[in-house]
């Protein structure tokens, strides 16, 4: 039976108008809207088909009231947008829409704020919270769960908090961008990125770990914001003061692209001269010329990985689950081949 909408009342219909063109009760309305298996399929579909067709719309506001959820995440963006590094930032866009592949369906909506709105704010009308990027020394995380809201972050684990976190296996990240300059003949190498963030320190940890037992040696680490013109920076300043390197391991693609627009610009090869290896296998990898080698983050997975977890410590009481840290892989290109 087809429902011409402007037949309905002027007002907008209700639950009992809903269940009143049904022929079932209020409750079962509300349990059919919701997904519930309480209702048999064939009505639930029935009764969700009416709904739609009267223009219905449940009233979120008072769900929460009677539930005292939002079915709302926040999800909090450490990064800050900058004009050297938009916050459109390919690894941060996939990781969302991983978390909406996972919140979606779970009939949760997503609140996108930065960690500096989220901290000013009075009221947050969330049921839990991802937060993408701990900051240095991991600050974030202790500034962000004094809300008393289940928590789930992306990056490195931090000694002493206790929240769940989400990361790739960075360390090991570390070891396979070493492992293969040091296999391909370089001795010297250079490393790119800001130690003070725990996953940056981990991938560190995990080079120096190859290089250790082999006869190659880190000449120099260049702490750097995770951005084209910030590589392009380090990469001058280790030329201006003379220091010999063959390799360089950066701690994203688009430092590793701007560490590589410098060397050419300076008339060094990449990779006849420097071999160059990135972290994350954003577009910018494969774009750029020479082609970027990469360690790949699975940025999807991370997402949904997120979602699941976030989903799982709000079903848990805030109590945080323990986790795994998702697998790493080196895709080897022109720069380092």
């Amino acid at each position: 039976m087809a429902i011409n909408p402007s037949s309905t009342a002027a007002a907008r219909p209700t639950m009992e108008k809903i269940a009143a063109l049904a022929g079932v009760s209020k409750i079962t309305v509300s349990r059919a809207l919701r997904g519930s298996e309480l209702v048999r399929p064939e009505l639930r579909e029935r009764i969700v088909k009416i709904a739609s067709e009267a223009g219905y719309r449940m009233n979120v506001a008072a769900r929460s009231l009677r539930t005292r959820r939002t079915q709302t995440v926040a999800v909090v963006i450490e990064q800050l947008a900058r004009d050297d590094r938009p916050i459109a930032d390919p690894l941060l866009l996939t990781m969302i829409g991983g978390l909406l592949e996972v919140l979606t369906p779970a009939d949760h909506a997503m609140l996108l704020t930065t960690v500096d709105h989220f901290l000013e704010s009075n009221a947050i009308g969330a049921d839990g919270v991802v937060l993408l990027g701990q900051g240095e020394g991991g600050r974030c995380l202790p500034l962000v769960g004094t809300f008393g809201l289940p928590l789930v972050a992306w990056g490195e684990p931090v000694p002493g908090q206790n929240v769940a976190v989400i990361g790739s296996d960075n360390r090991q990240g570390g070891r396979l961008a070493a492992e293969h300059l040091v296999a391909s003949g370089r001795r010297r190498l250079l490393f790119l990125g800001d130690a003070q963030h725990p996953e940056v320190a981990s991938r560190l940890e995990g080079a120096c770990e190859v290089l250790a037992a082999s006869e190659a040696a880190l000449v120099h680490v260049y702490p750097c914001a995770f951005s084209i013109e910030s590589g392009a920076r380090a990469v001058q300043s280790a030329l201006d003061a003379d220091v010999r390197f063959d390799a360089i391991i950066a701690m994203s693609d688009f430092i590793a692209a701007g560490a590589c627009d410098t060397l050419t610009s300076h008339g060094i090869n990449v990779p006849g001269t420097v071999a160059v290896v990135g972290f994350d296998d954003t577009p910018i990898a494969s774009t750029h010329r020479p082609s970027i080698s990469s360690v790949r983050q699975d940025a999807t997975a991370a997402g949904r990985a997120l979602g699941n977890a976030i989903l799982a410590t709000i079903a848990n009481n805030g109590t945080p689950l323990p986790t795994t840290p998702l697998p790493v892989e080196l895709v080897v290109r022109e720069s380092s081949s």
